[in-house]
Formats: structure tokens, sequence, C-alpha cells
């Protein structure tokens, strides 16, 4: 039975196209262009960044099959939720911050410092947003298209055509404020992202591994809660936490800033004179002829 697609869902059309995309798909670059304008770090760092993020995945997501939480139905997949959100958490931590450490290390020796690190930290989740947002403007421009030309013009079975329907109709269902919270997340994301770069870039300036296993805590804990609340109290329960994690994040940056560019260190300040030191001094008879002696000549 060929079912009625819903009519279009304009406000999620108007949130998709004025939001949404340039969220994900336009802010990573503006940023990387004002980080570039503002502290003078290169787009090469950003593009480390956005590599940095590609090659975690090509390890995190084998990994994750390996585990079975991807595939479903075994390994990892069939324990107890909290400890599947632990184990996903620090899969993500583990690969993304491993990942982070393993190209300061050995390819961007020479990027030191909290300047480095907010470049290369925008391109690391910048890219990931941006990745993200292509995925969802493809999805978008094909269901549009779909909705013109109907499954028949895929030549596909007329039950391939029924499923293509049931999720174009699922699709146009989705609550209009989606869109928001797809934007808003990756937002969320891409400053958390710069912190954790800025956590691993401690572990350079600072020559303290432990930093890397922090961040690697930090990823894994943002990750293992939206793992573990989705399912149990919600999305606006896991936006709302990622939020105030957000707000973590952006303090950590501000705290581990540098000073600016040029500006002169602050000179140490000069301890008071006592009251020993402002009284007037009596001078000895032989002070006085001494000093008498070796101004004769001035």
């Amino acid at each position: 039975m060929t079912q009625t697609l819903p009519p279009l869902n304009v406000p999620f059309i108007l949130a998709a196209v004025l939001i949404q995309f340039p969220l994900m798909i336009i802010f990573p670059l503006a940023l990387g262009w004002w980080i570039r304008r503002r502290f003078g770090v290169s787009w090469g760092v950003f593009g480390a960044g956005v590599l940095t993020f590609i090659g975690s995945q090509v390890v995190h997501l084998p990994l994750n099959y390996a585990l079975g939480l991807l595939g479903g139905g075994r390994g990892v997949a069939l324990w107890p939720l909290p400890f599947v959100a632990l184990a996903a958490g620090l899969s993500a931590g583990v690969c993304e911050e491993g990942a982070r450490w393993i190209v300061l290390r050995f390819f961007l020796k020479r990027a030191r410092g909290w300047r480095p690190a907010l470049q290369f930290g925008a391109g690391h989740g910048g890219g990931e947003a941006i990745i993200f947002g292509l995925l969802a403007l493809t999805s978008f421009i094909s269901m549009i298209a779909l909705r013109s030309l109907g499954g028949a013009a895929l030549g596909v079975t007329p039950e391939a055509a029924e499923q293509v329907r049931a999720a174009q109709t699922a699709y146009w269902a989705s609550p209009w404020y989606l869109p928001i919270v797809g934007g808003g997340e990756r937002l969320f994301a891409i400053a958390i992202q710069i912190a954790l770069t800025q956590v691993v870039m401690l572990s350079f300036t600072r020559k303290q591994i432990g930093y890397l296993a922090a961040a690697i805590g930090l990823h894994a804990l943002v990750d293992a809660w939206a793992v573990w609340a989705m399912p149990t109290l919600g999305i606006a329960a896991v936006e709302g936490g990622v939020a105030l994690l957000t707000a973590g994040a952006l303090w950590l940056i501000w705290r581990l800033r540098e000073a600016p560019l040029g500006a002169p260190a602050p000179l140490p300040a000069a301890p008071a004179p006592t009251a020993a030191e402002l009284a007037p001094r009596v001078l000895s008879p032989e002070e006085l002829a001494r000093r008498a002696e070796e101004s004769r000549y001035e």
C-alpha cells in the first residue's frame, strides 16, 4: 500500500538552510579565518587538525566495529548501558586524543603554546562539523529530489520504493527544531575539541604526559554522557549536559590563554623602604674627613 507523504515541513527547511548548514559548514571556516587573522596561526595548522580528525576515525570506526559498538547485537553492545557508554567514551578518547598527541609529537613539532592549540583544535572540531554538515546537506538535497521525482524514478522494486517512501515520511515528519539542535551541537563540539587540544598541548609545554591521560578522560566523559543519557533521559538532557560541559571547556580555554603578543612582562614591584632606611644618618668624624678628601679635586 502506497503511503502518502506529509506536506513539506517548511519550518524544518528554514531551520536547516538558515541555521544548521551555516553553523556546520561556514562557521568552522570563519573561526579558522578569525584565528588566523587575530593570532597569526596559519591555515596549515587548521588543516592538520582536519586531517587529524579524519585519521583518528580510520582507527576509531574499525575499533568500534570490533568491539561491537557498531553493527550491534554483539560484543560490548550486549553489556549494561553504563558500561557501553564508558567503552564508547574511552574508544573515542583514546583514538582522538592519541591522534592529536601523535601529530603534535611527530609532525607539528614547532606548534607549541595556546595559540597553535586554538587553531589545531578548531581544525579538528571544525573538520568534524563540516563532514557532518555535508552529510546532512546531501540527505536534505536527496529528500527534496526524491519528493519531486518519486521513488519510481530510481528504477527499484516496488518494495524498495516503499522503503524509500517510508524514509521520506520519517524525514519530513521530523521536529522543526531538530536542525537547530544539530547545528548547536556542532558548536558545543568545536569548543570542547579546542579545550581538549589545549590539555594535550600541556603535555608538551609542561612536559607531563599525564595531561594526555587527562584529555582522554575528559573526552570519555563527554561521549559517555551522550551515550548514556540519550536513551535514559532524552535529547534535552543530553544537550543540556553537553552545554554545561561546553561552558567548562570555554572557561578552560580562557584560563589557559597566553598574554597578547608584544605585551611587556610586568616588572617586579620594588620593596617599600623601611623607616630605618629613611632615617637621617649621622656620619662619624672619620667618614666626614674621608669624603672631604675624596671631593678635594672634583
